[in-house]
């Protein structure tokens, strides 16, 4: 039977888990603000302990995280990408500070969003890489979803149809990855351009494009890399069944004319309706969602990108090895270096009047909730133990419980790390001073 907590707490039953879910929150147990996931928590009989679920459209029920456990993992995972790519950008990502032009570093600072209570960091580096990095992609991913919203309600109010269109190519073990993606990008361009391009085809058929929005995504499964194409189409005088019947053999006659194998007439283009581009669309930014490309679950045997560092990290998955996890992922990084995570059509954000096209870097370094309070500032000789220990992700945990009743309280636990995490004169060099500092605060 499924339980909220409000009722545990009223009958006298309340968990561990449900307290700890409460203090991190600063809610009444049970309250679920307007932008909360419908979290219902079923006990496990075994342990005594709760576990979040969600309801599905189908009625079936889903184990979800909680916002802290899933920042917690990704705080995790980019640990494991520090010690696999330790020369990249990545590495140095959320753990030096950044450069002021004309006032040196920047202090690290935690600052609170007032409309949704969550805390992060400022002052420090920030890669942009969606490919790598488990932080920057959740924000990066999640300021892309927004747009997509915004374009799909701009579409659909200038009676636009949307598609949603898959594009992929056989692929073996043994496939370069490098060479695949290169001969896919060909193959796209083969059929994007000349007089028998997939536009000019529509038109004939008197069917117009208005543009489109493309996405690259790789997974690994028992056939090696799987790369493939998302395309968010939107076209007027058309249905979905037309788009596949002009694509598929497009699609197949640009993938030969480059030398890549012919895409099978089943699986090699699939479009879908624009309830599937809306989905995609609405759910792009969410954890373990099918469109969030880095967190996608694949249905069939496979594992995604981050699935490979959570592989290294656990080292509890039988087909993936951590070696062989790290190995893939670093293929894959390299591969993927300094590639696009969305392309938008030329003039498509003009005519659905969207705002200029920011970078991946800026999307990741800006602040969405400009009224943020500053609520603390971390020393940076504090911040070095931090990072040693990985309790980056514990010190936002503790600031959104603390926020409402004032800093001293995160200033205890913060300065209690230091002193019991901090290096000794006993042949490892000085101990290092300092202790937190605030400024202002609720």
């Amino acid at each position: 039977m499924i339980e909220t907590l409000e009722k545990r707490k009223a009958e006298g039953r309340e968990t561990g888990t449900d307290r700890r879910s409460a203090a991190v929150t600063g809610s009444p147990l049970g309250i679920v603000t307007k932008n909360s996931s419908p979290y219902q928590f079923v006990p496990f009989t075994d342990t005594g302990e709760a576990v979040p679920i969600e309801q599905q459209r189908d009625g079936s029920l889903r184990l979800v995280k909680l916002p802290e456990q899933a920042r917690a993992e990704r705080w995790a995972l980019k640990s494991v990408v520090n010690k696999l790519l330790p020369k990249s950008r990545t590495a140095k990502c959320m753990v030096y500070r950044q450069p002021m032009a004309g006032y040196g570093l920047a202090p690290i600072q935690v600052h609170v969003t007032c409309e949704h209570q969550k805390a992060f960091y400022t002052g420090l580096m920030a890669c942009g890489s969606i490919w790598n990095c488990p932080i920057c992609a959740a924000k990066v991913s999640e300021r892309r979803r927004t747009e997509l919203q915004d374009a799909m309600s701009a579409a659909e109010r200038l009676g636009w149809q949307a598609h949603f269109v898959t594009l992929t190519v056989p692929h073996g073990i043994g496939d370069d990855l490098k060479q695949i993606k290169l001969l896919q990008q060909k193959a796209l361009s083969r059929m994007s351009s000349g007089k028998n391009s997939i536009k000019s085809q529509l038109l004939r058929n008197g069917i117009t494009q208005h543009g489109y929005v493309r996405a690259y995504e790789i997974t690994h499964g028992q056939n090696g890399f799987h790369p493939h194409f998302h395309i968010i189409l939107f076209t007027s005088g058309c249905s979905s069944a037309q788009i596949q019947r002009l694509y598929a053999p497009a699609w197949q006659k640009a993938c030969i004319s480059v030398g890549l194998p012919k895409p099978s007439d089943k699986h090699g283009c699939t479009v879908q309706d624009g309830s599937e581009a809306a989905v995609y669309a609405s759910k792009w930014g969410i954890e373990d969602e099918m469109t969030k490309a880095n967190q996608k679950q694949s249905k069939r045997k496979g594992i995604t990108p981050w699935g490979l560092l959570r592989a290294v990290l656990d080292e509890n998955n039988p087909e993936y090895p951590p070696e062989y996890a790290a190995k893939l992922f670093q293929v894959y990084s390299a591969c993927m270096k300094g590639a696009r995570q969305l392309h938008w059509s030329v003039g498509l954000r003009n005519a659905l009047a969207l705002a200029p096209e920011l970078t991946d870097e800026q999307l990741a370094e800006k602040i969405t909730d400009e009224d943020a309070i500053h609520f603390a500032t971390i020393p940076f000789e504090q911040w070095k133990i931090f990072s040693k220990i990985k309790i980056q992700a514990n010190i936002l945990t503790i600031a959104e419980a603390a926020h409402k009743t004032g800093a001293n309280y995160f200033y205890e636990i913060l300065n209690g790390y230091f002193e019991r995490n901090k290096p000794t004169d006993n042949g490892k060099g000085p101990p290092m001073g300092g202790k937190a500092s605030g400024v202002g605060g609720r």
